[in-house]
Formats: structure tokens, C-alpha cells, sequence
């Protein structure tokens, strides 16, 4: 349960950590839909089932982005795939920390490397920083991982939940939106 008290030392929190709760707010965020992409709008082509699918992303000689799903349906005529039982890893390089997570499904656009994660996502972001929301999106135009729902964050400083969080990839910079709370152990 998030509450703002005094800030206890042998808790071991930051005090950026509680300057967070000061700046956010107490009550939690409310629920917030995952985007709705038409990329399957219309579709009435052929529709292929794969076990086991991989799609893997480069620039160069190195994999940008790689995501592996037990299940799918492929639609060749849309470049989507519906996927499920997800694992996806935006991997570091030159200009860019990276992220895991997993998912239990998932929507991903192949033409533009765009994805929804949905139902428990986890994963981790630059600084081992873990998150656990209902859904996140990836936007590889300007490659940001974020979503609108609340979320729980995990790192070193503590346990937090935001009403969502934005992870510029390529910056490295993270940032939690929709106001803040610590979350305290009993």
C-alpha cells in the first residue's frame, strides 16, 4: 500500500526515492486501454498458424530487436502477426541500453517493427530496472517502450508504481509517469 510518510533510514531509500513520492500522488492511477492499432483492420487474406515463430531486426551486422513467440497467426497480407506466450529483447549497442520482457500476447507489425505487449508484461529496463504492467507498447520510429496503465517498478532505491512509464531506447532515459508512489514493505 503506497502512503506518504517520513522517510525511514533504515529502509536504506534515496532521497531522490522520496522525492518522487513528494512529487507524485497518493492515491493510485487508474486503469488506461492499451492503443488500439487498425494494422489488422480489414484483413480477410490468408492467415498462417506457426509454433515456435522468431522475427529478428537489424541495422547492419547487428540484431536490433528479437522477438520469440510460441504461437501465431501470421497475416502476409497485413504484416502482422498475433502472438502468444511472447519474449521480446531490444538489444543494447552503440546508442542504445536495450530491454527484455515477456508477455502472454502480443500484436507485432513486421513492416514497421512497432509491438503490444499484453497480459503480465515484465521485463527489465537500462540499470537492471524491473517493470510489471498490463500491457506496453514499442514505438521503433521514435523508440520509446512505454505504457499508460499503472505500473510497478522495481530497482535498487525500492519498489514504485507510476500511472505509466516512457523508456526512450536509444537515450537510456527512463522516466515514470502519471505521478508516483512509493511502495513500502510491512
Amino acid at each position: 500500500m503506497a502512503t506518504r510518510s517520513e522517510p525511514r533510514r533504515s529502509r536504506g531509500v534515496s532521497g531522490v526515492a522520496w522525492l518522487v513520492v513528494l512529487l507524485g500522488t497518493v492515491s493510485g492511477p487508474g486503469r488506461a486501454d492499451p492503443p488500439r492499432f487498425d494494422w489488422l483492420e480489414g484483413a480477410s487474406g490468408q492467415v498462417l498458424l506457426v509454433r515456435g515463430m522468431t522475427f529478428v531486426a537489424s541495422e547492419g551486422a547487428s540484431n536490433e530487436l528479437l522477438l520469440r513467440a510460441e504461437r501465431a497467426r501470421f497475416h502476409p497480407d497485413r504484416q502482422v502477426a498475433e502472438l502468444e506466450d511472447v519474449e521480446v529483447e531490444g538489444a543494447p549497442g552503440v546508442d542504445r541500453i536495450g530491454f527484455e520482457m515477456r508477455c502472454d500476447a502480443g500484436l507485432l507489425n513486421l513492416a514497421t517493427e512497432d509491438f503490444l505487449a499484453e497480459g503480465h508484461v515484465v521485463g527489465t529496463i537500462e540499470g537492471g530496472r524491473q517493470f510489471e504492467a498490463l500491457w506496453v507498447a514499442y514505438d521503433e520510429d521514435r523508440g520509446v517502450l512505454y505504457t499508460d496503465d499503472p505500473v510497478l517498478i522495481l530497482d535498487g532505491n525500492g519498489r514504485y508504481r507510476g500511472g505509466g512509464f516512457r523508456y526512450f531506447v536509444n537515450e537510456g532515459r527512463f522516466r515514470l509517469e502519471g505521478g508516483a508512489s512509493v511502495v513500502q514493505e510491512p
